[in-house]
C-alpha cells in the first residue's frame, strides 16, 4: 500500500491503474482477518451442530474432526490464494517504480570534450540565470562574471542569495536555466562530466568524513598520493599539529561521520582531501566556519604559498575570512550588488558595509 500511496502522491504513474491497485490492496488488507473470522466462527457452527448429531448418534466424533480439518484446510488455501494475489499487486506497483527509474532519461547528459584551452582554471559566467528543478522561482539572475586563472574570489551575501547555487553550476551538479557557465573557455555542459569534475575540488562546510584511518580519509583526494603529499597537505590544511598529537598520528581511525573529532577538525582533513586532488579550481563552500581567525589566516597563506596557480573560490560570512581574497562579490537577491577589493566595497557597496559594521561591532563589544 505503501508503493501505491508514494506513487499517487508523487503523480507518477496512470492515476486510473493506481487506483485500481490501491482499492485492491485495501480489500485484500481486510480480506486477511475476515478470512480468519470466517474461518472460526465456521468452525464453531461445525461443532455445535456436529455435538447434537453425536448426542443424537446420527455421527461419530471423528467425522466431525474430520470435517473441522477439510474444512480449515480448503479455507486456509482460499487465505493462501488472496495473500498471492497481494503480492502479484504488490509487485505490479513496485515494479512500475522501478520501471521508472531503469528507463528514464539522464537530466545530465554527457558532451564529448575532455579538456579546454590551453588557458588553465579559468571560469565565465555569461548571463547566467538558474532555478533549482520543480520550481519556477529564480535563484540567480543574470550573473555575469569572469575569474582569471590563479585568482582568489570570494563570494559574500544573506543566506538565501544563491552563493552555493552559484558555485554549484561550475562542476554541472545543475544546468542553467538562461546563459553559459565556461571553464577553461569551454561551456561545461559540452564536457565529459568526469573530466570536467576532475578538474575541480570542492570542500564544504559539512564535512563527510568515513570510518576509516586518516590517512586515507585524506587519500580520497588522490589515492595514489605519496605520504610526503599527505603530509603536505595537512600542513596546509593546519592539521598536522592535532594529527600528529593523536595517539596514532595520521593512522588514528576516526568514527563514523567523524564523530570523534571537532568541528574546526573535520573541516581541516576536509580541506587537506581537497587540496590533494590534483585539480586546476578549488572551491570552499563555507568550510571554514568553524576554524578561528588565526588557524584561517595561516591556511589561506599556506595554500597561496603553495598553489599560486590554483583559482579559488571561496564562499564566507566572515569579513575576516575574504578581506585579503583579489575579489569580493557581494550577491543579493541572486544578482551581483557590487565586486571589487575589501577597500573598494567600504567606499561603495552598502550591503558589504553593513556586514561590516555588524561584525566589526560585534567583535568590539566580545572584546570589551
Amino acid at each position: 500500500m505503501r508503493e501505491v500511496y508514494e506513487k499517487l502522491r508523487f503523480g507518477k504513474a496512470n492515476d486510473d491503474l493506481i487506483r485500481t491497485q490501491l482499492r485492491i490492496l485495501v480489500i485484500f488488507a481486510f480480506m486477511n482477518p475476515a478470512m480468519n473470522a470466517l474461518m472460526y466462527m465456521i468452525v464453531v457452527m461445525i461443532l455445535y451442530m456436529g455435538s447434537a448429531q453425536v448426542r443424537a448418534g446420527m455421527t461419530t466424533p471423528g467425522t466431525i474432526m474430520a470435517a473441522i480439518t477439510y474444512t480449515t484446510q480448503l479455507l486456509n488455501g482460499i487465505l493462501m490464494l488472496v495473500m498471492l494475489f497481494q503480492n502479484i499487486s504488490k509487485g505490479a506497483a513496485s515494479w512500475g517504480r522501478l520501471k521508472e527509474i531503469l528507463y528514464s532519461e539522464p537530466e545530465l547528459v554527457d558532451g564529448n570534450c575532455e579538456e579546454g584551452t590551453k588557458t588553465r582554471g579559468t571560469i565565465e559566467f555569461r548571463d547566467v540565470s538558474f532555478a533549482f528543478p520543480g520550481s519556477d522561482q529564480p535563484v540567480l539572475k543574470h550573473v555575469s562574471l569572469t575569474i582569471r586563472p590563479g585568482e582568489t574570489v570570494a563570494i559574500m551575501g544573506a543566506t538565501g542569495c544563491g552563493k552555493t547555487a552559484l558555485v554549484s553550476l561550475i562542476p554541472r551538479f545543475y544546468d542553467v536555466a538562461e546563459g553559459a557557465v565556461l571553464v577553461d573557455g569551454v561551456d561545461v555542459r559540452e564536457y565529459r562530466q568526469k573530466a570536467l569534475r576532475d578538474k575541480i575540488a570542492v570542500a564544504l562546510q559539512k564535512s563527510e568524513l568515513f570510518s576509516m584511518p586518516i590517512r586515507e580519509n585524506i587519500s580520497w583526494g588522490d589515492p595514489n598520493a605519496s605520504e610526503e603529499r599527505i603530509h603536505a597537505v595537512a600542513e596546509i590544511a593546519q592539521a598536522d599539529s592535532f594529527i600528529r598529537s593523536a595517539s596514532e598520528g595520521f593512522d588514528t581511525m576516526v568514527a563514523e561521520r567523524g564523530m570523534s573529532l571537532s568541528g574546526g577538525q573535520k573541516q581541516r582533513i576536509s580541506i587537506a582531501r581537497a587540496v590533494l586532488k590534483p585539480a586546476e579550481i578549488l572551491i570552499f563552500d563555507d568550510s571554514t566556519s568553524a576554524l578561528d581567525l588565526k588557524t584561517e589566516a595561516d591556511l589561506y597563506e599556506a595554500l597561496n604559498e603553495a598553489r599560486p596557480e590554483m583559482t579559488k573560490i571561496v564562499i564566507a560570512q566572515r569579513i575576516a575570512s575574504v578581506r585579503r581574497a583579489d575579489r569580493i562579490v557581494v550577491l543579493q537577491n541572486g544578482r551581483i550588488e557590487a565586486c571589487g577589493t575589501h577597500e573598494e566595497l567600504l567606499k561603495s557597496c552598502r550591503t558589504y558595509q553593513d556586514i561590516y559594521d555588524s561584525q566589526i561591532g560585534k567583535e568590539g563589544e566580545n572584546n570589551e
